[in-house]
């Protein structure tokens, strides 16, 4: 059953987590008419964009660079040359729902969740999202757009399993799908870039593997957030699957019953509009497409850092 929170209760939840730039600087912050966050990072710098939580998954205020340390393949990387706070960024969300037999019984509570979600933050002028269905196969039902209610009409739908599709799910077809195709369509700008999946984790019709799914959204800059029912997870490989999936894009898994749709959906919004941005210069970085790791660790007693698992070393166009 869906937990209802009005939207005055978790907009005082995201607002006091509101943080102070670790340079004594003013946060990024915009005017919703004027809500440009350019991104330009020379080609010798990487760009990590995260989001810092307490013990309670709330923001973590007063964060500084001080508070951090930046693993780069095992080695601790010292020439950190921007460290900013960004509030109120823009969201670019993709909503991906599990249409196939697995999830049938859950799809009132899948609409449900979203569209609560699309309702209480999806912001006008500002926000984008598109919405996709998948079960074998997988259907655009909403490209990007800025209106909520198409956006609530393509939720509809991408819950609709054709009548003569096949069983099965291809739920790293999807999201490979949504990060090459959506989210690279999309400008060079810093926003919130996520999916939010609607799944139990089951997937036995792919053609692609996790590796290539995970390693289409670490280039896209795009975290998966997932909610599902924690029961179905836990009765097969689900649980595993999605925790991988979520770990190394930097995002989460919220499991009914472990965690209240209240608790979800604001640390879910809370992380969209909130990040920090640390750009720095690995020494030695060759541009030869290999794979570099990240870890970073907070030194604050109890803080969580949700990062994508790391980077690959691409050449300049």
């Amino acid at each position: 059953m869906l937990v209802r929170t009005s939207t005055s209760a978790i907009i005082g939840l995201i607002l006091s987590a509101v943080c102070q730039s670790a340079f004594a600087q003013n946060p990024v912050k915009s005017d919703p008419e004027e809500r440009t966050f350019t991104l330009s990072v020379p080609v010798n710098e990487v760009n990590v964009m995260f989001h810092a939580s307490d013990s309670k998954g709330l923001p973590l205020e007063n964060l500084r660079k001080a508070d951090l340390q930046l693993f780069d393949n095992g080695k601790l990387q010292d020439r950190l040359v921007v460290f900013r706070e960004y509030r109120d960024l823009p969201i670019r969300v993709g909503f991906l729902l599990d249409n196939s037999p697995s999830m049938q019984s859950e799809l009132d509570r899948s609409q449900a969740i979203a569209t609560e979600l699309t309702k209480e933050f999806f912001r006008a002028k500002s926000d984008r999202a598109f919405t996709m269905g998948f079960g074998v196969s997988i259907k655009l039902t909403q490209d990007w757009t800025e209106d909520s209610d198409s956006v609530s009409k393509g939720i509809s739908t991408a819950l609709l399993k054709e009548a003569n599709e096949p069983d099965g799910t291809a739920m790293y077809d999807a999201v490979y799908k949504a990060c090459r195709d959506r989210f690279s369509s999309e400008a060079p700008t810093v926003s919130g870039n996520f999916i939010l999946l609607f799944t139990d984790g089951e997937d036995n019709s792919s053609h692609v593997w996790e590796s290539k799914a995970v390693d289409t959204c670490q280039r896209a800059r795009t975290a998966i957030y997932v909610f599902t029912p924690g029961w179905k997870a836990r009765e097969s490989r689900g649980q595993q699957l999605l925790e991988d999936l979520t770990s190394k894009t930097g995002g989460r898994v919220f499991y009914e019953g472990k965690h209240s749709v209240r608790d979800g959906l604001a640390a879910t919004v809370a992380d969209m509009r909130y990040q920090y941005e640390l750009i720095y210069a690995p020494s030695g970085l060759k541009r030869d497409g290999s794979f570099h790791r990240i870890r970073l660790h907070c030194i604050v007693p109890h803080s969580q850092i949700q990062v994508r698992s790391g980077y690959y070393a691409y050449a300049k166009p």
